[in-house]
């Protein structure tokens, strides 16, 4: 094969490796969220759970704020009972009190029911508090597994940095050129393998004489198609750059 086609084939492994890598670590703060999901549904059902039990507690010392009001209401209308003169002031003034006697024993009725749910609700919010505290821990250790990931990540894209450097260096620069347009142009794909006179970055046909020109590896030849410039690699050639890459 041609020097500076090599050149090529072996800067196209490297950016396509280098590509991916950057695609890995972009993609990182999506993975992070995903893993921080279960953590935040728990906080929710949690901060649900607790805010109903603070809202019974809050009904609860309300009736309690009620019930003290309406004790000292009683104890105004019973001091007023030695200055009533008439039966029918009395009788009113009696009537008036049984009323809020009535009504103190309806809070007290609703304190005691508020305080069956509070019972419950203090057993939901314990048991979110346990689930949420799972879901944190589990969540905090996917997210330090995901940060090793992506540092081990920039560490071997900061090594395929330094490896392409001396690739580019070794290509001439009005090829260079051409391989670099081609790259932006075809999404990250200006080299491309050719097998069975088929181009395999369009997937188009390859004439059977450029195939042939392409199979002896002297020249540069570009895909009529889609410009990508092209190399033919065999079977055991695939392999070992298959080994290499990894």
């Amino acid at each position: 094969m041609d020097e500076q086609l090599q050149f090529l084939v072996d800067l196209q492994k490297l950016d396509t490796s280098i590509l991916n890598l950057r695609l890995k670590i972009e993609s990182a703060p999506s993975a992070l969220q995903m893993d921080e999901a279960p953590y935040k549904e728990a906080l929710k059902s949690f901060e649900a759970a607790r805010q109903q039990q603070q809202s019974l507690e809050k009904k609860k010392k309300d009736k309690e704020r009620l019930i003290d009001d309406l004790t000292e209401k009683i104890k105004k209308l019973r001091a007023r009972s030695p200055e009533i003169k008439t039966n029918k002031e009395y009788q009113a003034n009696l009537k008036e009190i049984e009323s809020v006697e009535a009504d103190i024993r309806s809070a007290e009725d609703d304190i005691l029911a508020i305080m069956e749910i509070i019972d419950t609700a203090a057993k939901r919010t314990e048991a979110e508090n346990s689930l949420l505290a799972e879901a944190k821990a589990k969540a905090e250790a996917l997210i330090k597994e995901k940060k090793q990931e992506v540092s081990i990540l920039e560490k071997d894209l900061s090594e395929l940095k330094n490896s392409r450097k001396e690739f580019a260096e070794k290509i001439e620069s009005d090829l260079y050129s051409l391989y670099m347009n081609l790259l932006k142009s075809n999404r990250g794909l200006a080299v491309s393998v050719v097998q069975s006179e088929i181009c395999g970055g369009c997937n188009m046909n390859v004439p059977p004489q450029l195939f042939l020109e392409i199979k002896n590896g002297d020249k540069i030849f570009q895909c009529p198609q889609c410009r990508r410039i092209l190399y033919f690699e065999t079977p055991a050639e695939e392999n070992r750059s298959s080994e290499v890459a990894q």
